[in-house]
């Protein structure tokens, strides 16, 4: 039976990885690069670990209290008597986990994923193969046209702003449709960004709805595709 993918929400949420070695590391960074406060317990740490400053390296031995206040537990040991006996630990705490020597043993499984602006791209196959989901997830990217994270980047404020002034549900869904629909679609990637704002300026004109501002240089680098 496959899995319900999701779009997990870590920022400012604690997580915990049990394990110091490479796949602590990625681990590490994946939750870094989204937010989270990471704490690393192992006896041992990898270098590259012990170098962030993002994450706080305990090295030392695991303890039921390691899952105290934790939202999600990465466990990344090379002992299966010691991943399961966490695993039965974090159950009993309502701590969501991730096993990296048997996913299917957690709650969650991370899937092969990238970021090509406010577009997030992840290929999971049932646990199958890493490797195949990686291969699909590049093909996707290549595939991925740049008007797209371009187009959403520019949208992001006038969705705000459409949220917070306009209290009329089936307007706003309409508005929000044209703003990422063929229309708002084709002028952005045939005329360009600053083109595409004039086009959402003027959908709120017409109801009213005062602009968000200029374009900030965080929403413009958010324009431009990357992993």
């Amino acid at each position: 039976m496959n899995d319900l993918p999701v779009i997990l929400k870590l920022t400012d949420r604690r997580c915990l990885i049990v394990g110091g070695g490479k796949v602590a590391l990625r681990r590490a960074e994946s939750l870094v690069s989204v937010g989270a406060i990471v704490t690393v317990v192992a006896p041992s740490c990898d270098e590259q670990l012990l170098a962030m400053d993002t994450v706080t390296c305990q090295q030392r031995a695991f303890t039921e209290s390691d899952l105290d206040n934790t939202f999600l537990a990465i466990i990344a040991t090379d002992d299966k008597t010691v991943n399961d006996q966490i695993n039965a630990l974090a159950d009993a705490k309502n701590v969501l986990v991730n096993r990296v020597d048997d996913p299917a043993a957690g709650d969650i499984s991370i899937p092969a994923h990238a970021h090509c602006g406010p577009v997030t791209v992840a290929v999971h196959t049932n646990r199958i193969s890493a490797t195949a989901a990686a291969a699909i997830r590049d093909c996707l990217l290549d595939h991925i046209d740049p008007a797209w994270p371009a187009l959403l980047a520019a949208m992001a404020p006038y969705r705000t702003q459409l949220q917070e002034k306009v209290s009329d549900t089936v307007l706003r869904q309409k508005l929000l449709k044209q703003m990422a629909g063929d229309q708002g679609f084709g002028i952005i990637k045939s005329q360009g960004v600053m083109r595409y704002i004039q086009y959402c300026e003027s959908l709120l004109a017409d109801i009213g709805v005062p602009s968000p501002g200029p374009m900030t240089s965080k929403q413009q680098a958010g324009s431009r595709p990357h992993e």
